[in-house]
């Protein structure tokens, strides 16, 4: 075989995984956790028509994204399937549109196998595409809209009808979409500058995206009921605007942090690498040719912080998870150029094959990191009550557990009858677990999950010193069991 053969074989394997890795995570069927619970009640809960309104548990999510939610809920009904299908398609767009995004933009296979083995061995990307969140929805727009800017057209203006369209149904779909259509609309005037063509076309879509944007907000975002309590909840995500004090460094140290662990393949491991790749990929995009580029790159990255400082949009890991393309685009550019580098000034003609052991060396460090993703398996707790509840037993819900359960009890996973005790929340004052548990009689089974702090470690040593009977008890990640004897 040539070189070039060999090459998109392995272009076409890493393709593959990804669309595998995902469908193994998908019918791995994690438990919802607290957030995906509280969207999926409102989405099971409400028609088509109800979900136009403010939504319940302080939710908040593009309208088009609810409605298409809603319509895969019914399609497979009284399951964490149905909503996790746009996740998982948006997820197979995103990797199609990135793997055509990075083919634009860099020539060397050799790059190109590096970029995308980042994307595809990425844990927090396969982890999104099966979140009953709208986050894997950003992902799909901002590396669709990327290469529809990029890509070459017979007719230009068939760009800006294409742009145009697509801007407009994004609105409805995706929070981040104003800041794409920003970032897209500024790059579009630095090309009029540079060749003066397509202004009328330019002036049009400006218009579609600014009065389709007007239309959404005033109707749907201006005056939203959970607006401030969204922004109390994400206040320590919202960047110092004083660059004299100490917290404005220290909250850039943490998002850089957020980035290169977070958002990046691997979390610690290698970081150092990426940061590097990272930093010089900057400076190569600095380079005459590649500023338009760094500019559709590097924009929206200081709009969202500038959003930040503004209190509008905070830089919080699933909520810029739209930036991982960017950032792997970045570090790519830095391995692309010290791959070219290294080949023509010392001749390593070689090097460049090395990089087929890529991904091979991501993927085994993308399943040494823990494989399929879980978070909070409550499931996994309801089943051991399920197998070993007593009809005189009772139950005690711990607050941040109700949501979840009470999904599962609305989708009919759950069968438990028992009377229920529903925790409140008391982060104030730990003690008043305890006041709440007072007149508890006989077999009571706790359930906790997105358990704050130490409050379980609290309630179930307080149980103890007070003499309460441990029964039973099971543990798995993120979510826990206990069953104790509270006497007569």
């Amino acid at each position: 075989m040539t070189k070039a053969r060999i090459e998109q074989m392995i272009i076409n394997a890493i393709l593959l995984s990804g669309v595998v890795l995902s469908i193994i995570q998908f019918v791995y069927n994690r438990s919802l956790w607290v957030d995906e619970a509280k969207l999926a009640l409102n989405i099971i809960s409400r028609n088509n028509f109800e979900l136009l309104k403010p939504l319940d548990a302080i939710q908040i999510a593009p309208v088009l994204f609810l409605q298409i939610e809603k319509i895969f809920s019914l399609l497979i009904p009284n399951s964490e399937y149905g909503l996790r299908l746009f996740p998982l398609f948006c997820y197979w767009g995103a990797l199609f549109f990135f793997y055509k995004l990075i083919k634009l933009t860099f020539n060397r296979s050799s790059t190109i196998i590096f970029a995308l083995s980042l994307f595809v061995f990425n844990s927090i990307i396969i982890y999104y595409s099966n979140e009953v969140k709208q986050y894997m929805t950003d992902v799909l727009i901002i590396t669709s809209t990327y290469y529809f800017v990029l890509k070459s057209y017979g007719d230009e203006r068939n760009k800006y009808y294409l742009l145009a369209f697509w801007g407009a149904i994004s609105i409805f779909l995706s929070s981040i979409t104003p800041i794409i259509l920003l970032t897209v609309g500024v790059y579009l005037l630095y090309k009029y500058w540079i060749t003066k063509k397509q202004l009328t076309s330019l002036i049009t879509i400006s218009i579609v995206w600014t009065a389709t944007f007007s239309i959404y907000y005033f109707l749907l975002v201006s005056g939203h009921p959970s607006l401030d309590s969204q922004k109390e909840a994400f206040a320590i995500y919202f960047m110092p605007t004083n660059p004299m004090h100490i917290d404005f460094y220290k909250f850039l140290y943490g998002i850089s942090r957020i980035t290169f662990i977070s958002l990046l393949p691997f979390q610690i491991h290698n970081i150092y690498f990426l940061a590097f790749l990272f930093f010089i990929g900057g400076i190569a995009l600095l380079g005459k040719n590649k500023r338009s580029l760094l500019l559709l790159i590097a924009m929206p990255i200081l709009l969202n912080l500038l959003l930040s400082a503004l209190k509008l949009y905070p830089v919080k890991t699933r909520l810029v998870l739209y930036t991982c393309p960017i950032f792997i685009l970045i570090i790519s550019s830095g391995f692309d150029y010290i791959v070219n580098l290294l080949s023509t000034k010392y001749k390593l003609e070689r090097l460049k094959l090395s990089v087929m052991i890529v991904p091979l060396l991501f993927g085994y460090l993308f399943y040494k990191n823990g494989f399929p993703e879980r978070h909070e398996e409550i499931k996994e707790s309801i089943n051991y009550i399920q197998q070993h509840i007593a009809k005189s037993d009772k139950m005690y819900v711990y607050h941040s557990a109700s949501i979840a359960y009470k999904y599962y009890s609305e989708i009919k996973y759950t069968n438990i009858s028992q009377p229920t005790l529903w925790g409140t929340m008391n982060r104030d004052n730990k003690e008043k677990y305890m006041e709440e548990m007072k007149d508890l009689k006989g077999r009571n089974w706790l359930l906790f999950t997105h358990v704050f702090g130490d409050e379980e470690t609290y309630i179930v040593s307080h149980l103890d010193s007070l003499g309460y009977k441990k029964l039973s008890s099971f543990q798995t990640t993120g979510s826990s069991v206990y069953l104790y004897d509270f006497g007569l």
